[in-house]
């Protein structure tokens, strides 16, 4: 399972967080999602084999909650950034 805390690119309000949760739960091979009402962070924890970084950043667009920055394609994670994505 991969832990991560996403930087959106804007602040989330009660219905934002409504809204993210619901639709990062509904990602198979999603566990958790938890986000604040004030914040502009959302945790995640999700299997790699199910669902991939990118997935996850394409949902939180559609949902109009775009990450801060872009994960990167072409490569696995190899942790030194703590999830940020750099």
């Amino acid at each position: 399972m991969i832990h991560q805390n996403l930087q959106l690119a804007g602040v989330l309000d009660a219905a934002g967080v409504a809204k993210i949760t619901k639709a990062l739960r509904a990602i198979d091979g999603v566990a958790e999602a938890v986000a604040s009402d004030g914040a502009s962070r959302v945790g995640i924890v999700y299997d790699s084999d199910s669902t991939s970084a990118q997935e996850i950043a394409a949902v939180l667009e559609r949902a109009g909650y775009p990450l801060h920055d872009k994960p990167k394609s072409g490569g696995g994670c190899c942790g030194a950034c703590g999830g940020s994505g750099h």
